[in-house]
């Protein structure tokens, strides 16, 4: 699924192990999984998006994904688009 080693359970702080129960406090984490997933689809969406060159779109999706998990992957991807998006030449040219 990605970055899962840089989540902690919200009780006792211990690794994310990709279970829905924390091994440490028996903590319910599935609310935790699910924005993890979310955030992985969000930066799915970003790379696919970059690859197209919709980078408007890229950086919407990155934002989002930073928004609700933040990875270094995530922050470089944010730049990246950012910065494509501001450089980018019209395809046609304005009357």
């Amino acid at each position: 699924m990605g970055c899962t080693s840089s989540l902690h359970c919200p009780v006792c702080k211990a690794g994310f192990r990709g279970e829905r129960k924390c091994p440490r406090c028996g903590s319910d984490l599935s609310s935790l999984m699910a924005v993890a997933v979310d955030a992985y689809r969000f930066r799915c969406m970003a790379r696919q998006a970059l690859c197209s060159g919709d980078y408007d779109a890229a950086l919407r999706s990155a934002e989002k994904a930073q928004s609700l998990q933040e990875t270094e992957s995530g922050r470089r991807m944010v730049i990246v688009a950012r910065a494509l998006s501001m450089v980018r030449v019209d395809r046609e040219p304005q009357p």
